[in-house]
């Protein structure tokens, strides 16, 4: 089995279609600088995650059986190409944790079977990246990072440290807000 970019298989793969890398790149980065190295996303058609002369498509099943949490980046678009629905299938049968993402004009509550049978978040929505770097945490057995609103109120500035990386955590989402917001309005 081959090893991921930095070293080891990935935990979180995200799912998408080569159109939209750029909302990929927004969640992986999001993720990666929220949670840390341990949950570093493979992301399933970055050219520079599979390297030339690799067979893409056993890099591809070998990151999906080691990974722990799935995320799919869902559309209007991407929701009806069959790579993308090939890699969730592959997850869902292997009891792999999935997340769909709601992005480009998807919203959650239209979703269709069987994404809707599963929690999902809506990158349109206030709170919902909090929701997903909880969520990824939470499936890898990782520490949590702390709620927005327990921050804010004091929660966790006790000590440098803790000032730190809540400073580090609210810098990644408010990166991601503006990332999204600029995705969105190219896109309408």
């Amino acid at each position: 089995m081959e090893v991921g970019v930095v070293g080891y298989m990935a935990q979180v793969f995200i799912s998408f279609i080569h159109e939209e890398i750029r909302w990929a790149e927004a969640v992986q980065s999001f993720i990666g600088t929220v949670l840390g190295e341990t949950a570093a996303p493979f992301m399933s058609s970055d050219k520079f995650q599979v390297y030339a002369g690799e067979k893409w498509l056993d890099r591809i099943m070998d990151e999906l059986k080691t990974a722990k949490v799935v995320l799919l980046m869902l559309s209007e678009v991407s929701v009806k190409r069959p790579w993308v629905n090939f890699e969730a299938g592959a997850a869902w049968t292997r009891d792999i944790i999935t997340i769909p993402i709601c992005f480009g004009g998807l919203k959650k509550d239209n979703l269709p079977k069987p994404y809707s049978s599963l929690q999902a978040i809506d990158l349109a929505r206030s709170g919902e990246y909090e929701y997903l770097a909880r969520s990824v945490a939470h499936h890898l057995g990782i520490e949590e990072p702390p709620g927005m609103l327990y921050a804010v109120a004091g929660g966790v500035l006790g000590d440098e440290e803790s000032a730190r990386k809540f400073k580090h955590q609210l810098t990644a989402y408010h990166l991601l807000m503006e990332r999204i917001s600029a995705l969105q309005e190219s896109s309408s």
